[in-house]
């Protein structure tokens, strides 16, 4: 099975990852590693800026959905993977080809996820809400070779609200959208 997560900056998605990695045996894979790896090989630092021309000269010279076609042919088949970075619908498509994938969107409210960005202190990250904002918006084109966020959280096929105060809250919806896959044939 492959669990997409789509969403929000400082939503909670490397932790919904991570806990699939730590309780579920998940293999975690981030479409931004491809492009971290181009970005190296080209000596640029990986920088959010960076991120973000790289892939939209990827996806306009390869097609949209190149990241996870690179994604996808390291992906052993039994094997149960989740894939965070999800920025183009395209992208989305393309993981559904394996016919055993599943789109999450993890959202929270925005004063919160401020509030956790400002917490990790990570380079890049914006300053103030009305940044953030401003970058989501930027981030959330509805056609072309850019991140297209917004389309990206329309097609998932679950959302998963991260407003706990609690890891433990989080993981127990966690566990409770798993069930919902499990249900539907992915486990």
């Amino acid at each position: 099975m492959i669990i997409g997560l789509t969403g929000t900056y400082g939503s909670g998605k490397d932790t919904v990852a991570e806990y699939l990695e730590k309780m579920r045996s998940f293999t975690h894979f981030s479409l931004s590693d491809v492009l971290r790896k181009e970005l190296e090989k080209m000596g640029v630092p990986a920088v959010r800026e960076n991120l973000i021309r790289i892939g939209t000269e990827l996806r306009a010279n390869e097609g949209h959905a190149v990241l996870a076609k690179r994604a996808l042919e390291g992906f052993k088949p039994g094997y149960d993977f989740v894939v965070t970075s999800i920025r183009h619908p395209a992208e989305i498509e393309e993981l559904k080809s394996r016919g055993d994938f599943f789109m999450v969107n993890v959202d929270a409210p925005a004063a919160l996820r401020f509030e956790r960005i400002s917490k990790r202190q990570r380079k890049g990250d914006p300053e103030t809400l009305e940044r953030l904002l401003e970058l989501e918006k930027i981030e959330s084109q509805t056609s072309g070779s850019g991140q297209q966020l917004g389309e990206c959280m329309k097609r998932a096929d679950h959302i998963l609200v991260n407003d706990t105060d609690t890891l433990e809250g989080l993981h127990s919806r966690i566990e409770a959208m798993v069930a919902v896959f499990a249900k539907k044939g992915g486990v």
